[in-house]
């Protein structure tokens, strides 16, 4: 789910770990004398914020007078000659829902774009990101876009470029494409990005300086687009105003977009590729989810159902649908892994890691990636490790157990809406973090999102808590008290290097007595207490240490302080606040009028240090049971897909096959393009 087209280059931090992992692990006690206490996080119920529960509040109004399945064009941009042949602004004229923000998933202009002797984006990115709010400020038509080359663009309002409504879409046009230098009488081409992604990992995957120079270690200088346009099809892309955006509003834009591209070239269908994310606005669209009749009588169940309203029904327009490593069962990838939430706190808004949701309503500042002092990038000494929400907090015992709230939603109640008994900003307030400082953007982070001020719940990450769902019993989370001698999961596993050996070392440093340690990690001994602790509503991860902190201890005995490292709502509270929408779509099939479907999907672990989903492992040499992100119950869903289907349909109309690279890989690997050309090929 998570993509990128960049290197996933390893941070200098990545050595510390290493050094104090060589040192050995520090050892942990558990006092089970102690019993927790009363969280004291939600405060006073009778005082929680009101929620918006009208259904209409969460729906943009109509683009003109009333709503409609149809699609405007409000304009186009022509881009460098290096670059895209034509981007176009699309406006939907149907019903959609109102895509939320924050600043780390609002378009990013030129000045925006993130850069540093380290990771050089903005020399090699900077000027594609620029055409994408170019392309939506065609409507917007404000100066805070800003332009290549200049950092003075003053900020843009929440309804701009950089943050486009709902209804919008960017439809790319390859170079020949946009010069009818391609072949009319074949199918054309719609390609679909995922999460994180942009219609640009299509076309320059390496990025661009605008002379021909890639990004530094890259080597693949053109993408799927020149691929498709050397073989004569006239070949097109999406960009989402949200790269984590709603799943119905995207299946909308696609079928918008189809539309679009067989009034462009005249043909009746068109072959439809989607990676990843992608793929679940796809099978939307192909299940008609405005037929659906089994929604649930919940809030947000109700919700989805109004959504699905807007989708246009299937319209027989897909020739060939490949599904690129997508997400068909669902993912709980942030869920498994504590050290990926722990780097989105960590690290700036523009970052190149850090986009993604987390899945803590708050955690413990000791989990922040500081040492000492220098625990903001403000310091004499900056640490570049602190720079979003972990800023000030987390470096001296002083601050270590002050809470980082991310949400304000603390469950649901028996309907199913949110409960928020404290503004988000009252929270972290309250745990010493500056009120000048603070803005609701920097701290809505959650993959569930917060209750704002006005009692209305804004996620950014709205797709993907639609597709949340819970695999372990699938894939159970590894216990490394079971692990056979013969290996050590500690050395495959990310969280174990990285999140939990560095919080056990960090609580356990005693700068008052060299001898003595300071205090140790309440888990078990096969490790899989905390690990759980997204999956599960009131954690029970926890530890114990000297300094006692009273705004968040539990409890205090025998000279130990006891603190919460971190809480959630849980993946079920998560999954219901989506619609539970993976339910609804692994218990129907495609529709049967679609001409093919190729599920294609990665089957390796990915590149050298690119390895994000580890737990499907059996042991470090064994199939990675996935593609690196996804495991291969969600990609590798052909079964599933065509449910409903003959035997006789299923074995003419469709196939599935596995390909050595990893998810981050399949979409910009020329070997993985091949496969995709000779399918479309094949059909007559």
């Amino acid at each position: 789910m998570l993509q990128s087209s960049l290197p996933r280059r390893s941070f200098a931090l990545t050595a510390l770990f290493a050094a104090f992992s060589a040192m050995g692990c520090v050892a942990s006690s558990v006092d089970d004398d102690l019993a927790p206490g009363e969280d004291d996080e939600i405060g006073d119920v009778s005082s929680a914020i009101t929620f918006t529960s009208d259904y209409e509040a969460y729906f943009d109004p109509p683009a003109t007078t009333t709503f409609s399945q149809s699609y405007g064009v409000v304009g186009s941009i022509t881009p460098p000659s290096w670059s895209w042949g034509k981007i176009e602004l699309l406006q939907g004229r149907q019903k959609f829902r109102t895509e939320g923000y924050n600043l780390r998933t609002a378009k990013g202009r030129w000045q925006d774009t993130f850069e540093d002797s380290t990771y050089p984006l903005r020399t090699y990115f900077g000027a594609l990101n620029q055409q994408l709010v170019d392309g939506f400020n065609l409507f917007y038509k404000n100066a805070c876009a800003g332009t290549v080359g200049s950092t003075s663009a003053t900020a843009c309002p929440d309804k701009g470029p950089t943050r486009p409504e709902a209804r919008f879409v960017l439809l790319h046009y390859g170079p020949k494409t946009a010069l009818d230098q391609c072949d009319k009488t074949k199918a054309p081409v719609l390609l679909v990005h995922g999460a994180m992604q942009n219609a640009n990992v299509w076309l320059r995957p390496s990025g661009d300086d605008g002379t021909g120079k890639l990004y530094p270690g890259m080597t693949q200088a053109t993408g799927f687009v020149q691929a498709l346009e050397a073989e004569g099809f006239c070949t097109y892309a999406t960009t989402f105003g949200n790269f984590h955006g709603d799943n119905f509003n995207q299946a909308i834009h696609i079928a918008n977009a189809l539309s679009r591209i067989r009034s462009l070239t005249g043909r009746p269908k068109v072959n439809l590729v989607a990676w990843s994310k992608g793929v679940v606005a796809a099978d939307l669209y192909m299940q008609s989810p405005a037929l659906w009749t089994d929604w649930g009588p919940k809030y947000f169940e109700q919700l989805a159902a109004l959504q699905s309203q807007g989708v246009p029904n299937f319209r027989k327009d897909v020739r060939t649908y490949v599904a690129l490593s997508g997400p068909h069962l669902g993912i709980d990838l942030n869920f498994r892994h504590p050290f990926n939430p722990l780097l989105i706190y960590s690290t700036a808004e523009n970052a190149p890691l850090g986009q993604g949701p987390v899945t803590w309503s708050y955690m413990s500042a000791v989990q922040c990636v500081t040492w000492g002092y220098a625990d903001s990038p403000n310091d004499i000494f900056p640490n570049p490790y602190a720079y979003s929400v972990c800023e000030n907090r987390g470096g001296t015992w002083l601050d270590y157990w002050r809470r980082i709230y991310t949400s304000n939603i603390t469950g649901l109640d028996a309907t199913g809406i949110p409960l928020a008994p404290k503004s988000l900003k009252t929270l972290n307030t309250e745990q010493g973090a500056s009120a000048s400082g603070y803005t609701f953007d920097k701290y809505n982070l959650a993959m569930w999102g917060s209750v704002d001020d006005t009692g209305k719940l804004v996620s950014a990450y709205l797709g993907q808590m639609q597709v949340a769902y819970d695999l372990r019993p699938y894939y159970p989370l590894p216990n490394r008290q079971d692990d056979p001698v013969s290996y050590d999961w500690s050395t495959l596993d990310t969280d174990e290097t990285k999140w939990r050996d560095w919080i056990a070392i960090k609580t356990n440093y005693n700068p008052a007595n060299v001898f003595g340690g300071a205090g140790w990690i309440m888990d078990d001994a096969g490790h899989t207490t905390c690990r759980a602790t997204a999956y599960d509503p009131a954690s029970a991860c926890r530890a114990k240490h000297l300094y006692y902190d009273s705004l968040t201890a539990e409890s205090y005995s025998l000279g130990y302080a006891q603190y919460k490292l971190m809480d959630g709502i849980g993946i079920k509270a998560v999954m219901e606040m989506g619609g539970n929408l993976i339910e609804r779509l692994r218990a129907r099939g495609l529709s049967t009028s679609l001409d093919y479907l190729y599920v294609l999907h990665g089957t390796s672990g990915g590149a050298s240090g690119q390895v994000f989903e580890i737990d499907g492992m059996a042991c470090p040499t064994c199939d990675p049971k996935g593609d690196g992100v996804l495991f291969d119950v969600s990609v590798a869903a052909r079964d599933q897909l065509t449910q409903g289907w003959t035997s006789a349909n299923k074995t003419a109309k469709s196939k599935q096959e596995g390909v050595p690279y990893g998810h981050l890989e399949v979409g910009v690997t020329p070997a993985v393009w091949a496969k995709m050309i000779t399918q479309f090929k094949a059909l007559p």
